[in-house]
């Protein structure tokens, strides 16, 4: 034992000391921990850092750091066009809204303020008898309806002069007419005209305008039934010589029909007692409606040449004839007027085709009369350049509102429709407080989705109107029914 344990102290003996106090085995092994050392560190060091950050995907490194930006930047441009939208559909829901509001309260006010007129003058009865000319002009007109028309006028309560003349514009059912024609035909002071070319309204109210003596003369719808005082009303408004026209108030004799019956009735009494009576308070009401009208044969024989022989871009004009003939007079410096308590009842269509087809004629004269509406209008007054400028504007405006809501709605917030949508029913409950206040009736809520109609089926068509002004086709019947036109 003793042997070993000094032979290993002798080895560790002679071994010499390196001057770090290890020997020179512990020196290579020294040496080869400090060279081995600093990998060590740099190793740990990776080894924490990989710990402490996620790996990076080195699969395609260029494709992520290329996508980064291009979408902050699709991020930004989508912002961008939320907020300009968003902006873009305040500001025109706001001035639209601001339109809609104002052009009500004028109109409110200046319609009661005719209706009070009319109401504190209406006992004054005319003494005057002048000569009444009434002119009916049918065309497929049904039989019963053509019947409680006539009837109607021969039952006039008017104690002047009253003759009567029928025009068939040359019906294709003219032989069930016949009968009607006949019995009429035989009461003295009545006379039926039966042309045997279909011409149109103009011309068929102009082969009775030539036997026409009368100092006024009344136009009637086939399908209008006229109160029996009707006559008597409208002599009286022509006391004032500068009365060139009147209209009276027109009802809807099928309006129990269906809905679109119902709102169509509606639309009359706002058409007529708000709108023409806000007219008729600076005596430039825009259109003596066909089914009830008066003019001055005077008045009428400085301008009926250029009626008949209307044309619009080279094409004679077959359609809008009361609004164009209204215009002519106005242009010779007559007054029109509306008359709150000279009634009629005529018939509505009575499915969405028929109406549709009503309008579209309707729109196109309104758009094509502007050419003859303009010249006088800026001599009347502010507020009938108000309400042309409105009637042609709005569904315009209207249009661009609904289409920014619903881009909106796509690209940001379609919640926001229902805030826009409860917005525009609270203005159409608003708009029918008037009519509700005249009439006491309070079903003229229903008047609402008139507004649902006019925005999904009236608004497109104004557009087309546009685009179709040199169509002339007349559009009205195509077929016979007894309910009303087809």
């Amino acid at each position: 034992m003793a042997g070993p344990a000094r032979r290993q102290g002798r080895a560790r003996a002679a071994r010499p000391d390196c001057g770090f106090g290890c020997t020179p085995g512990g020196t290579r092994r020294a040496v080869v921990r400090q060279r081995l050392q600093p990998r060590a560190v740099a190793s740990g060091l990776a080894l924490f850092r990989a710990r402490r950050e996620p790996a990076a995907d080195t699969s395609t490194p260029a494709r992520c750091s290329s996508n980064r930006p291009e979408a902050n930047r699709g991020g930004r441009v989508s912002s961008l066009a939320g907020v300009l939208l968003h902006h873009v559909l305040h500001d025109v829901f706001a001035l639209y809204a601001s339109v809609v509001m104002a052009h009500f309260g004028l109109q409110v006010f200046f319609a009661h303020r005719s209706y009070r007129r009319a109401l504190a003058t209406r006992g004054a009865r005319s003494s005057r008898l002048p000569d009444v000319d009434v002119v009916i002009t049918s065309y497929n007109e049904d039989p019963a309806s053509l019947r409680a028309c006539l009837e109607s006028l021969l039952a006039q309560d008017y104690r002047g002069a009253v003759q009567v003349y029928v025009v068939d514009d040359c019906s294709k059912n003219r032989t069930e007419l016949m009968p009607v024609y006949a019995e009429f035909d035989r009461i003295p002071g009545w006379s039926v005209l039966l042309p045997e070319r279909n011409r149109g309204k103009r011309m068929a109210q102009d082969a009775a305008f030539r036997h026409c003596r009368g100092e006024l003369l009344v136009t009637v719808d086939s399908d209008t039934i006229v109160d029996p005082d009707a006559v008597a009303e409208i002599v009286a408004a022509f006391d004032d010589e500068r009365v060139g026209a009147v209209t009276g108030d027109v009802g809807v004799t099928n309006f129990r029909t269906n809905l679109l019956t119902r709102l169509i009735e509606m639309r009359y009494w706002v058409a007529f007692n708000q709108e023409r009576a806000a007219q008729s308070c600076f005596r430039t009401v825009l259109c003596c409606s066909g089914p009830l009208a008066a003019y001055r044969r005077v008045a009428l024989q400085q301008i009926w040449a250029r009626y008949v022989s209307q044309t619009f871009r080279g094409i004679d004009c077959t359609y809008g004839d009361d609004r164009h003939l209204t215009n002519l007079v106005l242009g010779e410096g007559y007054d029109t007027l509306f008359l709150p308590f000279a009634h009629a009842v005529t018939n509505a269509p009575e499915d969405v085709p028929s109406y549709l087809r009503q309008q579209l004629r309707w729109n196109k004269s309104f758009y094509r009369e502007l050419l003859w509406t303009v010249p006088f209008l800026l001599r009347r007054s502010p507020y009938m350049v108000f309400e042309v400028v409105v009637q042609t504007a709005l569904p315009l405006l209207l249009t661009l509102a609904v289409t920014t809501a619903l881009l909106y709605a796509a690209v940001e917030a379609p919640a926001r429709l229902l805030h826009y949508a409860v917005v525009i029913a609270g203005m159409a409950v608003l708009r029918c407080a008037y009519a509700i206040y005249r009439t006491r009736r309070l079903s003229f809520l229903l008047f609402v989705f008139y507004g649902f109609l006019h925005l999904g089926l009236l608004v497109p068509l104004r557009i087309r109107a546009l685009l179709t002004l040199t169509d002339n086709s007349w559009g009205t019947r195509k077929t016979v029914s007894a309910g009303g036109r087809a």
